[in-house]
C-alpha cells in the first residue's frame, strides 16, 4: 500500500474508532480500563483521547509496515497529532467562546476536520521527505509516550482547569 493510501485508511480507521470511543466506556459499563482510552466525560480533554488514541494507533501500524525506514517517523506523527489536538481545543473555545454555547454537529464536524488535518500534515511532511534525524525520531516517541502517560493519570485525577471539566 502507498503512502496516501495509508493516511486516507488512517482518516477512516480514526474517524470510525473516534466515534465508537466516545460510546464505549459507556457500553463497557464505565469499565476502568476502558476508560483509559475513551471519554469518561464530557469534557475537552477526554473528547481528545478520541483522536489521540485512534492516532497513535494507525501510527504504530504504520510504523510497522513502512515507518521503520523514516529516520524522524515519530517526529512527524507527533506533530501531524499535536496540530490535530490544537486544532479541536481552540476551535471548539473559539466557536463557543463567540457563541456563548457548543454545538454536537460542530464538534463532530470539527473532529473530522482535525482528523482530516492529522492525516494531511503527516501525509505532507513524508512527501517533502524532510532532513529529520533519529533524535527527532527519539523526541517525538518520548512526547507520544508523555502525551499518552498524561491521558491515562488524568482520565481519573484530572487537574482542577477549565480544559478538564466536564
Amino acid at each position: 500500500m502507498n503512502l496516501k493510501k495509508w493516511h486516507i485508511w488512517g482518516f477512516v480507521f480514526i474517524l470510525a474508532m473516534g466515534v465508537f470511543l466516545h460510546y464505549a466506556y459507556e457500553l463497557s459499563r464505565e469499565n476502568h480500563i476502558v476508560g483509559y482510552f475513551s471519554a469518561v466525560n464530557e469534557s475537552v480533554w477526554e473528547h481528545l483521547k478520541l483522536i489521540f488514541w485512534p492516532a497513535l494507533w494507525v501510527s504504530l501500524a504504520e510504523y510497522f509496515a513502512y515507518g521503520k525506514h523514516e529516520c524522524d517517523f515519530f517526529a512527524v506523527k507527533m506533530c501531524s497529532i499535536f496540530c490535530a489536538i490544537a486544532f479541536i481545543v481552540v476551535f471548539f473555545y473559539t466557536y463557543s467562546g463567540i457563541l456563548g454555547f457548543s454545538l454536537v454537529a460542530v464538534d463532530i464536524a470539527s473532529f473530522a476536520i482535525a482528523d482530516a488535518l492529522c492525516q494531511y500534515i503527516s501525509y505532507r511532511l513524508f512527501m517533502a521527505d524532510s532532513a529529520g534525524d533519529r533524535a527527532d525520531n527519539f523526541r517525538g516517541l518520548v512526547v507520544l509516550l508523555l502525551l499518552a502517560a498524561c491521558f491515562i493519570l488524568w482520565t481519573y485525577s484530572p487537574p482542577n482547569l477549565g480544559l478538564f471539566w466536564g
